[in-house]
């Protein structure tokens, strides 16, 4: 009893230091809270989120994590209900609140990293408006305003390993740009390297203590649809799963993996819980999951050369389309038309290779569609 006291006394205390001189959230009191505000968050239960962070602001009002996560949860809700456009006047709108709210912050507590490094975040949603309009020149502007205080925090603390998240996806998104656009980002100072990007962002999503969630998200997206590794993508989603069973993105992302991996046994295993997903929540969220389901259901089915069953689906996929980003409908099309090809139809199947191969992405389908043009598919 003595020794617990004893360690009692020593917890008060170093939460006492720490709201005089915050150097780290992990002392802060509000620290249960901010932890299940995450969980929730990252479960698709917003507002239990938010009642989470509000308790966690009333606890630690100067919380550095708080206002950023909160930032993420207002945009994820306005999204899923009210659709994109409205989720980035929620991120503009928080973004003009958060930015003095930081600055002063950064003033008040210079020896503390996550002041400037959640002050770079912030920034950085701007660059996740421009990312979505497909704006590569605003995305690199917006991103350097959040990376240079992301690299005030790196000389404060270099060992803290949330800051290993940001840089590694500035680093490499700007690799996968045009050479203009890589120009432009190493006179602002950032390394358009995609490899020392990956490498960053591994480090953050084993050894972060909040960004591994999103390290662990973009490298699963780099891994899935850029790199074409399908091993690691279903190494860094695995621990998604586990962590958040309720996050429908999430195991739908691991079932593609999967099923690209051609490991259809536990891609079978996964339908009937994805299946599940398009049938509740906002109507929005239950059609970018039942257009994900139905394009691991076209993979399945292409595999099986149940060509009418593709195009049957896929063209689902087209007809019935409203996700904010275009890269699904990429693989609907060339899915399609392979399928279209493979039963004979070139001439249709062309019409689909036409529309992937001028999409405006950064996606190997759109080399993929070009060589399909050129090139007839043969059957294997």
């Amino acid at each position: 009893m003595i020794l617990q006291n004893r360690y009692r006394w020593i917890w008060l205390y170093l939460v006492q230091l720490s709201l005089l001189f915050p150097q780290s959230s992990l002392l802060s009191p509000a620290q249960p809270q901010i932890i299940s505000g995450i969980t929730h968050l990252y479960n698709y239960q917003f507002d239990e989120a938010v009642a989470a962070f509000d308790s966690a602001r009333q606890i630690d009002p100067i919380h550095p994590v708080r206002p950023f996560v909160e930032l993420a949860v207002k945009w994820l809700k306005a999204q899923t209900e009210f659709g994109y456009e409205k989720s980035y006047s929620v991120i503009e709108e928080e973004v003009e609140s958060l930015v003095p709210w930081y600055e002063e912050m950064v003033k008040k507590y210079p020896e503390n990293p996550e002041y400037p490094l959640y002050l770079g975040s912030t920034y950085g949603m701007k660059a996740r408006i421009a990312l979505a309009k497909q704006d590569w020149l605003e995305v690199v502007i917006s991103g350097y305003r959040g990376y240079r205080y992301v690299t005030i925090a790196k000389n404060i603390d270099p060992d803290l390993p949330d800051i290993q998240m940001p840089v590694g996806l500035m680093e490499y998104y700007s690799g996968k740009m045009p050479v203009s656009i890589q120009w432009i980002a190493e006179l602002f100072g950032i390394n358009a390297n995609t490899q020392s990007g990956l490498d960053k962002l591994e480090i953050a999503a084993s050894t972060s203590q909040y960004s591994w969630i999103e390290s662990s998200n973009v490298l699963v997206y780099a891994y899935l649809y850029m790199e074409k590794d399908y091993a690691s993508a279903i190494k860094w989603i695995s621990p998604l799963t586990d962590s958040f069973p309720l996050n429908p993105m999430f195991k739908l992302l691991k079932a593609e993996a999967l099923a690209k991996s051609g490991k259809w046994d536990e891609t079978e295993e996964m339908l009937p819980e994805l299946k599940a997903f398009t049938q509740r929540g906002p109507i929005l969220l239950r059609n970018e999951c039942d257009l994900k389901y139905k394009h691991i259901l076209a993979l399945s089915a292409f595999q099986k050369n149940d060509y009418t069953q593709v195009i049957e689906l896929t063209t689902h996929m087209i007809d019935n389309y409203q996700m904010e980003f275009d890269w699904l409908l990429g693989f609907a099309h060339l899915l399609r038309g392979k399928a279209f090809e493979l039963s004979g139809d070139r001439t249709t199947a062309l019409k689909d290779y036409k529309v992937t191969a001028s999409m405006d992405n950064k996606y190997p389908e759109v080399d993929e569609a070009n060589d399909l043009l050129a090139t007839p598919l043969k059957r294997i």
